[in-house]
């Protein structure tokens, strides 16, 4: 690897996993603290139908979130594999470098703008 490209590997490989290891400390922070010290008296005390539904609601919710989460995740370990196989930051669609700043907002992103406005129209 030339010097310029270690330094972008090295960099967007620090970006990835920071934003793994933020993803990893919120899901943790938001089940294992907040839901368990929220809701934990809640589900232990019987409840009517109305409490047990809202309660229902809020798990199912939780659930949707913890699943788009890690998806997330998956795709971070995704990028991460690119990286090391030297293919990240390439557009899967044209091939072509995905811009820098699209990256830093979006690190696990396959397709350039371009790409990805085609697939969604």
């Amino acid at each position: 690897m030339t010097g310029n490209k270690t330094r972008r590997h090295e960099k967007f490989k620090k970006i990835l996993l920071d934003k793994k290891r933020k993803m990893w400390g919120d899901l943790r922070e938001e089940y294992f603290v907040k839901l368990g010290k929220e809701y934990r008296d809640q589900f232990d005390n019987p409840q009517d139908l109305e409490d047990l539904s809202l309660l229902d609601l809020i798990e199912d919710t939780g659930l949707a979130v913890a699943h788009i989460r890690r998806e997330e995740l998956t795709r971070m370990d995704e990028a991460l594999d690119r990286l090391e196989d030297g293919t990240y930051g390439l557009c899967a669609e044209c091939g072509l470098e995905i811009d820098e700043g699209r990256l830093k907002v979006m690190p696990f992103a396959i397709f350039c703008v371009p790409c990805q406005k085609e697939k969604e129209s």
